[in-house]
């Protein structure tokens, strides 16, 4: 699952109107949200009988939240953003995706030079494939 795929999900299913984007978050606006490959680094797991024979993926991402100079505003909409990710199952591309947070919350990074509060998640995505019935 691509970073593209992910926000286009999160972008369909909440009605997301705001500044959307993937890579690099517009500084400017005051609401906005990006998604990123996480930087955090994971283990790789292998797969007995080799990649021929895996049955899921694995995937973490960073999501950073812009959102206004009101800290109760950035609040609200940081915890919904995280309670509509985390723990999350659902079918894209004949794969059964399910998030986990790496955190219990919302990172809280504060705010920006203007003001602007700021949040980060931290998410890992496990998809796998979907067994066709014979």
């Amino acid at each position: 699952m691509t970073l593209k795929q992910i926000k286009d999900f999160f972008k369909s299913t909440t009605g997301w109107t705001d500044g959307i984007s993937i890579g690099k978050i517009d500084n400017n606006l005051d609401k906005a949200v990006c998604f990123y490959n996480s930087r955090h680094p994971t283990a790789k797991i292998g797969d007995v009988g080799g990649k021929e024979n895996k049955s899921y993926d694995f995937k973490s991402i960073t999501i950073l939240l812009r959102w206004t100079t009101n800290a109760d505003e950035a609040e609200k909409k940081a915890e919904e953003i995280y309670n509509f990710f985390d723990e999350k199952t659902f079918i894209h591309d004949k794969k059964r995706v399910f998030v986990i947070s790496r955190f219990e919350n919302p990172i809280d990074l504060g705010t920006d030079e203007r003001g602007v509060y700021e949040y980060s998640f931290e998410f890992d995505l496990y998809s796998e494939k979907i067994k066709e019935e014979e």
